[in-house]
């Protein structure tokens, strides 16, 4: 699909369920540590399972990152709601601009389909990663896990740009004031 810095963006496969639970656990063990309790990542973590990724009964757009053969990252869309629903990145690829890469090419997934506003419930470590991309904070959120564990998040959204802003000016397009 997309490939630059050595980091290579396509969609997922049903080959990289177990994949994809890997990256989504040791994020969330490892980058949301000290930001929620304990019995809280151990809830979360204990609740994910390679077969709840890609099923056929949610069809979504999931695109991967892999640098080299590693699959790094991945990021999961869905068009029809409006919702960013899932965006994880291993721990050791934070900082390198693979979560920025997914975001932005499910953003355009979405404005393409005529998405016009994409929402998402931000963990509070991921708060800061959202906002400098243009996704602004709606209230304090719940994300529930079980009727014990409820997780603390962000609900966000961003606006789809206008289609002009979606075009790169061309050479010509320059103006004096």
């Amino acid at each position: 699909m997309v490939s630059s810095g050595g980091l290579h963006l396509r969609p997922a496969r049903d080959s990289d369920r177990r994949a994809l639970w890997r990256v989504h656990t040791e994020a969330v063990e490892t980058l949301c540590q000290g930001v929620y309790a304990p019995d809280e990542l151990n809830t979360w973590v204990s609740l994910l399972r390679p077969e709840g990724y890609l099923r056929p009964d949610r069809p979504r757009t999931v695109l991967v990152a892999e640098r080299g053969r590693r699959l790094v990252g991945f990021g999961q869309l869905n068009c029809r709601a409006g919702e960013l629903e899932a965006l994880y990145v291993v721990p050791d690829e934070v900082g390198h601009g693979v979560g920025s890469r997914l975001l932005a090419a499910l953003e355009s997934v979405a404005w393409g389909d005529g998405t016009p506003l994409l929402g998402l419930d931000a963990s509070l470590n991921a708060e800061d990663f959202y906002r400098h991309r243009g996704y602004v904070s709606l209230h304090p959120a719940r994300r529930p896990l079980t009727q014990r564990v409820q997780l603390a998040c962000v609900r966000m959204q961003k606006r789809r740009p206008l289609a002009s802003s979606l075009r790169e000016p061309s050479a010509g397009a320059m103006t004096s004031t």
